[in-house]
């Protein structure tokens, strides 16, 4: 008798944990959901969609009316970057495939620190264009770039298609 009313008991308080365990978690969702529509994107800078913007680069060598109907895929990298140097090597070893297919290719190296070698643009003038300015106030600034290495590519109307810390994922959707 004792042994039936225990497991009794025992069965009443584990259905009241289960009911508040879901409400719980029903809760835990409907505020995610609710912190989710109050959060900024989990990606910044410029969504895809989104016109390339006016720019002049600080040499006045590259504008945006200079491209004009050019798909082109956007490099941003800066110098004591630790993964720079793999996305620019292999940025190099597909510039010919990129070419082939119609894409011109812009590199904008970022200057932080004179005391950093800047190992980067060597590497980075075999794949196409390269742009060096000083700290990461102008072109990257311009296109929202908060992080390197950033690609943005464009297509020839002007409207960025795609975007990523890696070249293959950028590159994915110009290539299907």
């Amino acid at each position: 008798m004792v042994l039936t009313t225990a497991v009794i008991v025992l069965t009443v308080v584990v259905l009241i944990d289960l009911l508040l365990s879901a409400a719980i978690i029903r809760r835990l969702r409907d505020t995610e959901a609710h912190l989710a529509d109050l959060m900024p994107s989990a990606q910044p800078g410029l969504k895809t969609g989104t016109p390339m913007p006016d720019f002049t680069s600080a040499d006045g060598s590259l504008t945006r009316a200079a491209l004009a109907g050019t798909p082109v895929i956007f490099g941003f990298f800066s110098t004591g970057c630790r993964y720079c140097p793999t996305q620019a090597e292999q940025l190099a070893h597909r510039a010919a495939e990129i070419a082939e297919r119609g894409l011109r290719v812009i590199n904008v190296v970022a200057i932080n620190d004179e005391s950093i070698p800047d190992d980067i643009t060597p590497v980075l003038e075999k794949s196409g264009t390269v742009v060096a300015e000083q700290g990461m106030d102008n072109l990257m600034a311009a296109f929202s770039v908060t992080s390197t290495p950033t690609f943005l590519l464009y297509d020839g109307r002007g409207t960025l298609i795609a975007k990523g810390n890696h070249l293959e994922e950028t590159l994915e959707r110009w290539i299907q």
